[in-house]
């Protein structure tokens, strides 16, 4: 069912030359970069590396420049902390086998999940002995491409099959133990989750990493995060704060209950503290 290649091993002949075949490949080394590895994480490397996004890949600039935006801003990053270190707690509580596999989604999208999950992956691997992986479930290709160039992913990585289709993992060579996975196959969102085989998939998953980020389709408009809910060990859904309803967090949550899922909480993106709040403390504010 699967295969798992370290990573200094070559996955050229299982996958075809192209552009999309080897994302990162004309990126610089990450020494040219600036990153010396140790206690300098990727998620430093969103927050002050370069973010600039190819012309070709121009409707992927709002992404990006968000996604620098939240990763730069120390109250964002000391809430998915806060939020990585809750889940790191309750997997040493529970002692389960494997490792742990998290969705991420919204309710009708742009509600900013894709960061969140982005962001929340690269928190988990400043845990530099842990591995983790980012699984892009929307198979946003162009969006994977960007990432990849801008962090200098090479192909040295993981395969892991399902089925017919094959998910490919790309990491940086000085960052080892986070992985970003996408299908290399020409299977669609719903097609691909609602896979008998996706059971075992995400075993093999769990036996490789131990932590898994999953950025999953919209609840009310995709049935794919539907049938991927029963199988996950943490599900958050995140609203935009001024712009997603109750009623849609309502309905999101009752969908995910159907399907035999359970929701893990609620993230509030995009909340703005008001001026005033900054003479109390933060813990009084937000408690």
């Amino acid at each position: 069912m699967s295969k798992f290649k370290g990573p200094n091993e070559d996955l050229s002949t299982s996958q075809p030359e192209g552009k999309d075949a080897s994302p990162g490949a004309n990126v610089p080394s990450p020494r040219v970069l600036g990153w010396e590895g140790g206690d300098y994480s990727l998620l430093d490397y969103v927050a002050n590396g370069s973010t600039s996004v190819p012309r070709e890949f121009r409707s992927q600039k709002p992404f990006f420049r968000f996604l620098k935006k939240a990763g730069s801003d120390p109250v964002v990053v000391e809430e998915l902390r806060r939020l990585r270190d809750a889940v790191i707690a309750s997997t040493i509580r529970e002692k389960g086998p494997g490792g742990l596999i998290i969705g991420i989604a919204g309710s009708e999208g742009g509600e900013g999940s894709s960061t969140i999950a982005t962001l929340l992956a690269l928190s988990f691997g400043e845990c530099f002995h842990r591995k983790v992986a980012l699984f892009d479930g929307r198979f946003n290709m162009q969006r994977f491409q960007v990432l990849a160039d801008l962090l200098g992913l090479s192909r040295n990585s993981v395969a892991i099959n399902k089925g017919l289709s094959e998910v490919v993992g790309y990491c940086n060579e000085a960052y080892p133990n986070v992985y970003f996975l996408r299908n290399a196959g020409a299977e669609r969102s719903t097609q691909f989750f609602s896979d008998k085989r996706l059971t075992p998939f995400l075993a093999d998953l769990r036996q490789h990493f131990d932590f898994t980020v999953i950025n999953l389709p919209p609840i009310l408009n995709d049935t794919s995060t539907l049938f991927a809910a029963p199988h996950l060990d943490r599900l958050y859904l995140v609203g935009e704060a001024g712009k997603t309803r109750m009623s849609k967090i309502g309905k999101s949550l009752q969908a995910i209950r159907q399907a035999g899922g359970q929701l893990n909480g609620v993230i509030l993106n995009k909340q703005k503290t008001p001026l005033w709040s900054k003479v109390f403390a933060r813990e009084f504010f937000f408690g």
